[in-house]
């Protein structure tokens, strides 16, 4: 273990070096306001804004923007249709991605198959000529 050069610690109590402790802290969160003020002045100067976040709070990651997203809080994915409907609940439905609902699995295991349980999509007409 490094030995402090000023102060020591064999000869101090818990106490005592937890209060030592806390005005080491002190002195570099002092130091470190003093400096980051410094640099927010030199920035200000140069036509620059600075913000410092302390590490470990508020988020833990941060999504990258894309170039045509307006606002943060919209979810980006697009909907999906449903593929298939319950025969008997038609507010049912699932998009055939993920985990199958239970009322899908139940409906397998009762003997109906999948075709059973898909949702006919609309004939395409052909464009006009």
């Amino acid at each position: 273990m490094a030995r402090s050069p000023n102060v020591e610690l064999e000869g101090m109590s818990d106490a005592q070096i937890r209060e030592l402790i806390e005005h080491a802290r002190g002195v570099i969160g002092e130091r470190f306001s003093s400096r980051v003020d410094e640099w927010r002045t030199l920035a200000h100067e140069a036509g620059y804004e600075l913000t410092v976040t302390k590490l470990g709070v508020g988020e833990t990651r941060r999504r990258r923007r894309r170039s045509g997203d307006t606002s943060e809080g919209d979810d980006k994915r697009r909907e999906v249709a449903p593929k298939y409907r319950h025969p008997d609940n038609p507010s049912q439905t699932w998009t055939g991605r993920g985990r199958e609902p239970k009322w899908y699995t139940d409906q397998l295991a009762k003997g109906r198959t999948r075709d059973d349980m898909l949702i006919s999509q609309p004939e395409m007409s052909a464009p006009p000529a």
